[in-house]
């Protein structure tokens, strides 16, 4: 693909449209606006601790990291030649949503503690994605022992022309 460096998230996302239009791949419609500002509301308690908790970290990501919110007016995930990031109002099964995979990683039989700690944003067939709310960062960790990190990104541009370098 040879990105050059200075590119923006749109300019990313326009190309990312395009490779995963040429290729036939379903474009996921962008985040409906009052549902997007229901998230970085301040979170209502629900009957279940984890979502609240994911919900907190989402409004996080979504505060500290424009470029991402950016991502998800424009298509809210994709998946595109075993590359996925997860949609933030979509249901399963129809794409993997992240508040669903976050409950399951969160509570489930094999507690992962560093995936306890993080948002996991998507996944390639030997990574996830994840966002550290404490730290402000994107990393790229091996899906089979999670404290092994490939990469650490402080914007989520650099995170995502990283993972689409992969698959270009």
């Amino acid at each position: 693909m040879g990105m050059k460096m200075k590119s923006n998230v749109t300019d990313l996302l326009i190309e990312l449209r395009k490779m995963m239009t040429d290729l036939e791949y379903p474009i996921e419609q962008p985040i409906n606006a009052s549902f997007l500002d229901s998230l970085t509301k301040k979170r209502r308690k629900t009957a279940s601790p984890i979502l609240d908790q994911i919900g907190n970290e989402t409004c996080l990501l979504l505060v500290n990291q424009p470029d991402y919110t950016k991502f998800i007016e424009k298509m809210d995930g994709f998946e595109y030649n075993g590359l996925t990031m997860f949609s933030l109002s979509i249901p399963e099964p129809i794409v993997k949503n992240l508040f669903i995979m976050n409950e399951f990683y969160r509570n489930n039989d094999y507690l992962d503690p560093e995936l306890q700690e993080r948002l996991v944003i998507g996944e390639d067939g030997m990574s996830l994605f994840t966002y550290d709310t404490k730290m402000n960062l994107f990393e790229i960790r091996d899906n089979a022992s999670s404290e092994s990190i490939y990469g650490s990104f402080d914007n989520f541009t650099d995170f995502l022309r990283e993972i689409l370098d992969t698959v270009a």
